[in-house]
């Protein structure tokens, strides 16, 4: 798997787009975190295009989203399911030995990094976190649904967690709706009372419906909420650091204690403050069962997410952080 495209995306699924021949976007809509910079998205697709070898193919349901961003080469204005079921019997196998021995090189290079912080007693670090979530559920994936507020965590959550099944990760995407995790894993938790349901959020994102505990509490809702707190709003504050000389402006969050919080609505509240706790509070989190439950995590403030492309850049400038 290439994993995520655009913005926050791999650099490796980034470099597929720009240097592939040919681009198939099925029920995409090109927004603007996934193409980058409009005039030079998908180059090389562009080129083969005028060749008469490649270009920019798109099967889309609704006829509104055909051509509103990206002008592309063959528009199939369809269910995307019937499409495929149409084409892939007339689909041959050809060689792509050196292909995939491009993008393997690219993952070799430029993988999802960071790095810990040193020390004994140190903060976590927040996609370490997300890394041992991964660790401690991977033997039970069918049976678990993620969903995230929108912020840092949400990258984090996209970019760390090995997602193995589709419609496991419930966010909300483009719409970019800040305390969305809490109520979305409620919903979740109720549609399928079998599943292990994860909210993993942010403070603040957090902070936006936190109060929806209550109706978890009320109903025995067994939902996990997996706050990482950083004490700020923390993608604006990426780009206050990176491009406005780290002047904060109404992004520092006063937050509540939030295992007290969890507590005042009789709900079980466990708080990770190191690195060395970290393994076992999660096994506790994920264990607990007799009801819902809160873990806040006291992350590093100063981590940023990364990749990432700049407002006004290609997806092939990204900026891959100070590991890289």
């Amino acid at each position: 798997s290439l994993h995520m495209l655009g913005m926050h995306g791999s650099a490796y699924a980034n470099f597929a787009v720009q240097n592939a021949d040919v681009v198939i976007a099925i029920g995409a809509r090109f927004d603007d975190r996934v193409t980058g910079r409009l005039d030079s998205f998908a180059p090389q697709a562009r080129a083969a295009s005028k060749r008469g070898e490649g270009g920019i193919i798109h099967i889309e349901l609704l006829h509104k989203n055909i051509d509103k961003t990206v002008e592309v080469d063959l528009a199939l204005e369809a269910d995307c399911g019937e499409v495929l079921d149409e084409i892939l019997p007339h689909v041959e196998f050809a060689e792509r030995k050196e292909w995939l021995g491009m993008i393997d090189e690219w993952k070799q290079k430029h993988p999802f990094t960071y790095f810990k912080n040193e020390g004994p007693g140190t903060q976590c670090k927040p996609q370490q976190v997300i890394e041992e979530l991964d660790r401690q559920t991977r033997k039970i994936k069918d049976n678990v649904l993620i969903t995230t507020g929108v912020g840092q965590h949400q990258m984090w959550a996209a970019q760390y967690y090995r997602w193995t099944l589709p419609r496991s990760m419930i966010t909300s995407g483009g719409l970019g709706t800040m305390g969305y995790g809490l109520p979305a894993a409620i919903g979740a938790k109720l549609a399928a009372p079998e599943k292990m349901v994860i909210d993993i959020d942010g403070d603040a994102s957090y902070c936006m419906t936190g109060m929806e505990l209550m109706t978890a509490s009320e109903f025995n809702i067994g939902v996990k909420a997996l706050v990482l707190n950083n004490d700020f709003q923390g993608m604006v504050k990426q780009w206050q650091d990176l491009f406005y000389d780290e002047r904060y402006s109404a992004t520092r969050m006063t937050n509540p204690d939030f295992v007290k919080m969890a507590e005042a609505f009789h709900v079980k509240g466990i708080r990770c403050k190191t690195q060395e706790e970290l393994p076992e509070k999660m096994k506790e989190f994920l264990e607990y069962n007799d009801g819902p439950i809160v873990m806040e995590v006291l992350v590093d403030k100063k981590e940023h997410v990364y990749p990432m492309v700049p407002a006004g850049k290609s997806l092939d400038e990204m900026v891959l952080g100070p590991s890289a």
